[in-house]
């Protein structure tokens, strides 16, 4: 019987971006979150990254169909892939953020989430991107971004850090390679 390998294979030489992929998978499967929460009042999914989208453009976005859709996933993946390296630099610093990813890529996510939707946003957009303040809404995105954001972040971080990066001091103090 084939087991699944522990590690994923790659090419010896090439370094995977882990901090891309995390950044992906999380902003994709928190924009599948809002749209599952937001269809049950109705709301098209197509409206969901045009609500990023209204960030920078107000309510012509909801107006563009489906390219200002993909500016808005395109702008949210761009957002988790700052998050991710923001976290790095935080964890280069503070190794103990790797050394407990779950608990720390917890807190972390749901900090991004406070911080970008209760902060920049409210700053960045116009009234058409308002934020929503249902307090169901609210917990469901605390936890989307704790366990879809904040924690394979965490992880792909420690992994980045870990890494052949480690061998010149640049990463997780007292980690072996």
């Amino acid at each position: 019987m084939n087991a699944l390998p522990l590690h994923w294979p790659h090419p010896p030489g090439h370094r995977v971006p882990w901090l891309l992929l995390a950044a992906v998978a999380g902003a994709l499967l928190d924009l599948a979150m809002a749209v599952l929460f937001w269809a049950g009042e109705g709301v098209a999914p197509i409206r969901i990254p045009q609500s990023i989208a209204a960030w920078f453009l107000g309510a012509a976005a909801y107006r563009g169909g489906p390219g200002t859709a993909l500016l808005g996933v395109v702008a949210y993946v761009l957002l988790a892939w700052a998050m991710a390296h923001a976290y790095v630099a935080l964890a280069r610093r503070r190794p103990v953020l790797v050394e407990q990813p779950f608990v720390h890529g917890a807190f972390y996510g749901m900090a991004c989430y406070l911080v970008t939707f209760h902060l920049l946003v409210p700053l960045l957009a116009s009234g058409a991107a308002a934020s929503s303040s249902r307090p169901d809404w609210i917990l469901a995105c605390l936890a989307a971004y704790a366990g879809m954001i904040g924690i394979p972040i965490a992880c792909a971080a420690r992994r980045v850090l870990a890494g052949p990066a480690c061998r010149d001091g640049r990463g997780i103090v007292g980690e072996r390679t």
